[in-house]
């Protein structure tokens, strides 16, 4: 379709109120996407972008932050975000999905920092196992931030790391992408190898990647940043003493190694 039959088309459309955006761009994708995060791996980030795809494209999009009790997406969708990676495999077919990891070790720093403050639902429920004090209130009944540390990586962030560990890296319909290497693609080459590998027709590529540099930090122009305190990679090294290193070799063993950051499971212990 040339260029001005697509503009009055689309303009007459709108006039009408029955605006049909299939009808504009043709078919934008030929499968279904899966997006699948962990707790501070980027999970608001995608939901940003593929929610802005969504309504622009006039594509079903649904999400679910539950848990393994609530892992069956519903059959009427295009587009569908996991927040924990938890996805019903055996009633899911015809997808294309894109699985977002993060250096173990910055989950624990920057989920040490969120939970100290965030007013998420699940932080400020009282629990039995910390003495009727909700999560929030007892990482913050520590008084260094040392302990914190520690208590974070034996509680929420290990149950993140572990799901990244047992998480299934040989499903050829996934791509893999690090958030470290996201975070700087500031060119939007990985993008662009994101949204061709999820079967999004190369047409319209150029509008995705405007949507995907608007809604990147290195754009300058996300607005809402309660959920983001730095998002800078290797932020471990500031805080990481050997305690906290020990303990994290204690709990999660080669997790680096199987993750792709670290070579070796004790090469990269304090100096």
């Amino acid at each position: 379709m040339k260029p001005l039959l697509k503009q009055t088309r689309s303009f007459i459309l709108k006039s009408r109120g029955i605006i049909n955006k299939s009808l504009v761009f043709g078919k934008v994708l030929d499968n279904r996407v899966l997006i699948g995060t962990h707790h501070k791996t980027g999970t608001v980030w995608m939901g940003n972008i593929f929610n802005s795809i969504a309504s622009f494209y006039d594509l079903k999009i649904s999400a679910n932050r539950g848990n393994k009790s609530l892992i069956s997406p519903s059959s009427n969708f295009d587009i569908f975000l996991q927040y924990h990676s938890f996805f019903d495999f055996d009633n899911i077919s015809n997808y294309k999905g894109l699985h977002i990891i993060r250096d173990p070790r910055d989950i624990v720093v920057s989920g040490c920092f969120y939970h100290t403050k965030s007013s998420e639902k699940w932080l400020h429920i009282k629990r039995e196992e910390f003495a009727g004090l909700t999560y929030q209130e007892k990482v913050n009944s520590y008084s260094s931030f040392d302990d914190k540390l520690i208590f974070e990586m034996e509680h929420s962030s290990k149950n993140v790391i572990q799901d990244m560990k047992s998480w299934n890296y040989d499903n050829p319909h996934f791509i893999e992408i690090k958030y470290e290497d996201l975070i700087q693609d500031v060119n939007l080459n990985l993008f662009r190898e994101i949204f061709r590998f999820l079967g999004f027709n190369e047409r319209i590529f150029p509008r995705l990647l405007k949507i995907a540099y608007r809604k990147s930090l290195f754009s300058g122009q996300v607005q809402n940043r309660k959920h983001i305190r730095s998002g800078k990679k290797q932020q471990w090294k500031e805080y990481f003493k050997p305690i906290h290193e020990e303990r994290f070799v204690d709990l999660f063993d080669d997790v680096l190694i199987k993750l792709n950051y670290e070579k070796t499971q004790t090469g990269w212990l304090d100096r």
